[in-house]
């Protein structure tokens, strides 16, 4: 039988450890468990007893401990070497021997004293390019045989895949750290502009005394129409924001025309009806996510017969939008007080806008926006429309008023 050469059986087991460190780093377990695991391996190739991975920190200049083995414990501790001391390390890419006779060492006698304390024998700062990254520290062998050139090269090998391990670790903390200074900052902006909008809507509803928050209902009763008829979360968000918008032409209208409780003159209906296009010209100069948002402005007085205003558009020529902020503005007039007259049940106000299907409002709008309401009674939706009505609502007489409500 062939003896075997304890030579090439080391180089084999050293070879074999190699690509389990490469596929241990590369894996996507938890960062902490690979680090550990490789050092383990880097102390099995040795037969180390003690071993201590550090993380350098260039902003602090400091190095402090990742993950140890046989050390007792390396809470709070962190070494500091001068600026000339990581420059020399950053081109020495070499196991530095601190029981040796290397000319770097004495760059690293202000930390001699520290790693003595764990019994380090062996020093290899971990470097990717230019990049400090940190450093491994290993002590003697348990044989007590000294470290040889060949142990040297093979150290520096796996420390190169610890450098890229711990470089790659830094990036995505980085990383994470930007995205999460990036989605505040999102959020902080999101919410500007959301009160922003909220702003605008409560100083167009303060123009009109007798439809405070008329702004508000007809946004809640488009979000939830928008949702029934099957709308995406997004565009749901974009017509939220339209109907809160509205009216913002009325900011340009005297306020004693809105607040007129007798009959309008030809001058002030003039006034009163050009707000959709002041509106459009208002938004239209802003950078929306959505951009049907000044056309819902505009053509939210058109009527699906062509007799509404400003662009007498018919039908499908009306944005689904406009279509669906014109019934439900309507809806929320009619069921609100109003100098003129008291507010309308919500059986009531549903009859007078059956009554005007085809000619005002699309049916199958005005069909699908009863339909929200019968849902959110039943508790199956938000109560976004229901707790604006001021009444109880009963399902069977929604069931009824749907039975007879024509049909496209």
């Amino acid at each position: 039988m062939m003896e075997k050469d304890p030579t090439v059986e080391r180089f084999l087991f050293n070879l074999n450890t190699l690509g389990e460190l490469g596929e241990e780093i590369c894996s996507p377990k938890d960062f902490n468990s690979v680090i550990k695991s490789a050092l383990y391996m880097v102390m099995g190739s040795f037969f180390a007893s003690k071993g201590i991975i550090f993380k350098y920190d260039p902003l602090q200049k400091i190095f402090f401990p990742v993950v140890s083995k046989g050390i007792d414990n390396m809470a709070g501790i962190t070494l500091r070497l001068s600026d000339e001391a990581i420059g020399a390390f950053v081109g020495y890419n070499k196991p530095l021997d601190l029981k040796g006779s290397s000319p770097m060492l004495s760059y690293f006698s202000p930390v001699r004293t520290e790693f003595a304390k764990f019994g380090a024998r062996i020093v290899v700062f971990l470097i990717v390019g230019n990049e400090l990254i940190g450093a491994l520290s290993i002590n003697d062998k348990f044989s007590g045989e000294g470290y040889t050139d060949y142990d040297f090269q093979l150290l520096s090998i796996m420390s190169q895949h610890l450098s890229y391990s711990l470089h790659n670790h830094s990036l995505l903390v980085k990383l994470m750290h930007k995205y999460t200074e990036n989605k505040e900052l999102y959020e902080n902006l999101r919410q500007a502009y959301y009160n922003t909008i909220h702003s605008f809507a409560a100083a167009i509803d303060a123009k009109d005394s007798y439809t405070k928050d008329h702004s508000h209902r007809v946004s809640a009763y488009c979000s939830a129409l928008a949702r029934e008829m099957g709308w995406a979360e997004e565009d749901i968000e974009g017509i939220r924001v339209a109907g809160l918008l509205h009216d913002i032409g009325k900011l340009a209208v005297d306020k004693t025309i809105i607040n007129k409780s007798s009959p309008l003159t030809k001058f002030e209906l003039g006034e009163l009806y050009s707000h959709p296009v002041v509106g459009y010209e208002i938004l239209s100069k802003i950078k929306f996510p959505w951009e049907s948002i000044p056309m819902m402005t505009r053509n939210h007085h058109e009527k699906v017969d062509g007799n509404g205003y400003p662009d007498k558009l018919k039908k499908s020529e009306i944005p689904i939008g406009a279509r669906m902020m014109s019934l439900v503005d309507a809806f929320d007039a009619m069921t609100t007080n109003r100098p003129y007259r008291s507010r309308r049940s919500f059986a009531e106000a549903i009859n007078e806008l059956k009554n005007h299907c085809n000619e005002q409002f699309d049916t199958d709008i005005a069909h699908t926006f009863i339909t929200a309401v019968r849902k959110e009674v039943l508790e199956l939706n938000s109560p976004s429309i229901i707790l604006h009505l001021h009444e109880l609502l009963d399902i069977t007489a929604i069931d009824k008023l749907l039975e007879h409500f024509p049909k496209t």
